[in-house]
């Protein structure tokens, strides 16, 4: 009896392990493709989701369950908010751009509207010469309808000019508009460096050329204790000063971003020699100690993977050849 019930706890705590890993799995999902939808208003969803996954244990009470339920709602409802409000904005700068050509398009159709009324003038005063008799009075009608022509289509191309040049400013501005957010698309708003969309352009342009580059792959090692300890406001604190710290050691051409959570990616125009030495620099300058807001300090250390491109490897495997560097590296430096 005694064993029966035993084997049915077991079960029962399986079941649980089992259900609670299907959910952490469910929200990390959630976490990593919300980002890439609208990576603009990420911020910090995926890590802050992927830490609220990390709270769902078998040893978890019922009410820290509900706890973190709670949570995860209110966090996928504060990025749905976001997400909404960005698609808002984007969509009212196209209606701008939309609304400015039709007025351009009016204010033609109007300006050539005038004019026919003016032309429809001349035309009837012309008709009118095959009733004249009087020489005299024809040329003078004559030479004022073409005076009258003359100056219509002065007026008409120094009107077109001006309703071009109106049009062209109002497009330069919603074009400026436009290249403004879609560079903030390609940032990550936490730390000011690309974000995942934008390195994966930057990548993409290197294969598409052929160039000769390197990625590298960094995951700072125990970051989650930092959050854990100091809480999130200091952990979003030490990211930025290690993202400033990071894209500082690198030549303004060379594309940092954040991969996502405490992970970071470079791409080095170099071979993978030079990018190795280069990223020894990196783990003397960038990595170390970095002060707490407040008080205190904590000590930031990463693991590194480096993956040379060669002709034929896709992004998706080169970053997998990084990935799997970072991780020998890790295990080579730190205790998993």
């Amino acid at each position: 009896m005694i064993s029966l019930r035993k084997a049915m706890e077991e079960q029962r705590e399986e079941l649980l392990r089992s259900a609670l890993d299907c959910c952490r799995g469910v929200v990390a999902a959630i976490a990593e493709n919300g980002a890439r939808v609208c990576p603009p208003v990420a911020d910090t969803f995926q890590t802050n989701l992927v830490a609220l996954c990390e709270r769902l244990t078998a040893a978890t009470a019922p009410l820290d369950l509900s706890r973190t339920e709670q949570d995860i709602g209110r966090e996928l409802e504060g990025w749905g908010t976001r997400a909404s409000e960005y698609y808002r904005r984007k969509a009212s700068e196209i209606r701008d751009v939309m609304l400015a050509m039709t007025e351009a398009a009016k204010a033609v159709g109007e300006r050539d509207e005038r004019y026919r009324a003016q032309f429809v003038e001349v035309s009837a005063r012309l008709r009118q010469i095959g009733d004249l008799e009087d020489l005299a009075r024809i040329r003078q009608v004559v030479r004022v309808s073409a005076d009258d022509i003359r100056l219509s289509v002065e007026r008409m191309v120094e009107d077109g000019r001006r309703s071009v040049a109106r049009l062209q400013l109002q497009l330069a501005a919603y074009e400026r508009r436009l290249e403004d957010a879609e560079r903030a698309s390609l940032l990550d708003a936490l730390t000011g460096l690309l974000n995942r969309t934008g390195m994966e352009r930057e990548i993409a342009a290197r294969i598409a050329a052929e160039r000769c580059f390197c990625l590298v792959v960094l995951d700072l090692n125990g970051f989650k204790r930092v959050n854990d300890t100091h809480g999130h406001t200091a952990g979003d604190a030490i990211l930025r000063a290690f993202a400033t710290e990071l894209k500082s050691q690198f030549r303004t051409l060379d594309p940092a971003g954040r991969w996502g959570g405490d992970e970071f990616v470079v791409a080095l125009d170099c071979p993978l020699d030079e990018a190795r030495s280069r990223m020894n620099r990196v783990r003397k300058w960038a990595l170390g100690e970095y002060p707490l807001p407040g008080a205190g300090r904590v000590t930031v250390g990463a693991a590194i993977g480096i993956a040379e491109w060669t002709h034929g490897c896709t992004a998706e495997a080169l970053f997998t050849a990084a990935d799997r560097a970072m991780y020998a590296d890790k295990k080579a430096r730190y205790v998993l």
